[in-house]
C-alpha cells in the first residue's frame, strides 16, 4: 500500500497543487479551526505545502512519503523531509503542535497516533481533518459496489482517547466539487493520487472500472464527507 501512495504522489506534485481544489479548502478550514498562533509544528502528509502556505506557522516543519511532494514543498519551506508518519524521526515531546490535513487516512490510524502523542510536548495539540464513512458516494454508486474502507467517527475519536488524547473540539463539514461526466471525475482523481479498485490488479478489470467512468455522460458530485478534530495530549 505504502508503495503504491509513494508512486500516487510522486508523479504529479505540480499537476496535483493545482488540481486539489477541495484539499486546499479543507486546509483553509483547519487552520481557522486549528486557532493556533505559533509553535514548533509538524505537519503529517504535508504534500505540495497547503498548510504552511496558507497560515502564519513559521516553524513548521513537513514530512511526506512521496519525494517529488516535497521536492514541490521546498520552494516554500526548506524544513522538511521525507519520512513515514507511522515511524517518526523525532525525539519524544519535540512538538507543541502537529497537524495534519487530507493525509492520515492514508496511514495506519493507531500507529500514527501513538507516534503523534510520543513527539508533542505535554498539553500539544493534534489538528487533523479525515475522510469518513459518507466519502465518495458518488464514485460507490458508479462502480456499484463499495471501493473505500473509510474509518467511522467514533472509531477515530475511541483511538485518540486509547491514546491518551483529549477531544477539544470536532466537527463533519461535507466538501463537494461538481464534474460534466464520469470521466472528468476520473481525471480529478488520477491526478489527486485517488486509487480506484486498488485490490485488483488485472489489466481486464481497470478497464471495466474507466468504462463505468466513460459511459457516466451526465453531471456528478464528488463529495468527502471530513472529520475535523482538535485534541491535545493528557
Amino acid at each position: 500500500m505504502k508503495s503504491l501512495i509513494k508512486f500516487s504522489f510522486s508523479r504529479f506534485s505540480e499537476i496535483y497543487d493545482k488540481e486539489a481544489v477541495l484539499q486546499k479548502e479543507a486546509a483553509k478550514i483547519l487552520i481557522d479551526f486549528a486557532q493556533i498562533e505559533d509553535g514548533k509544528g509538524l505537519d503529517l502528509g504535508c504534500g505540495t505545502g497547503f498548510l504552511y502556505r496558507f497560515s502564519n506557522w513559521q516553524d513548521l516543519t513537513g514530512i511526506d512519503i512521496a519525494l517529488d511532494m516535497l521536492k514541490f514543498y521546498k520552494k516554500f519551506n526548506n524544513s522538511c523531509l521525507q519520512a513515514d508518519m507511522e515511524y517518526l524521526p523525532f525525539k519524544k515531546n519535540t512538538f507543541d503542535f502537529v497537524v495534519s490535513n487530507f493525509s492520515i487516512h492514508w496511514a495506519d490510524l493507531k500507529k500514527t497516533i501513538k507516534e503523534v502523542q510520543r513527539v508533542l510536548k505535554p498539553k500539544g495539540d493534534f489538528i487533523f481533518n479525515i475522510p469518513v464513512q459518507g466519502s465518495l458516494e458518488a464514485v460507490e454508486q458508479m462502480l456499484g459496489n463499495t471501493q473505500f474502507d473509510f474509518l467511522c467517527v467514533p472509531e477515530i475519536l475511541k483511538t485518540l482517547k486509547e491514546n491518551n488524547f483529549g477531544i477539544e473540539n470536532f466537527f463533519i463539514k461535507n466538501l463537494e466539487m461538481e464534474f460534466q461526466d464520469g470521466y472528468y471525475l476520473l481525471m480529478h482523481l488520477h491526478k489527486t493520487g485517488v486509487a480506484i479498485n486498488t485490490k485488483s490488479q488485472s489489466l481486464g478489470e481497470k478497464r471495466k472500472i474507466v468504462q463505468k467512468f466513460k459511459s457516466y455522460q451526465k453531471p456528478v458530485k464528488l463529495n468527502y464527507k471530513l472529520l475535523f478534530v482538535k485534541a491535545y495530549t493528557t
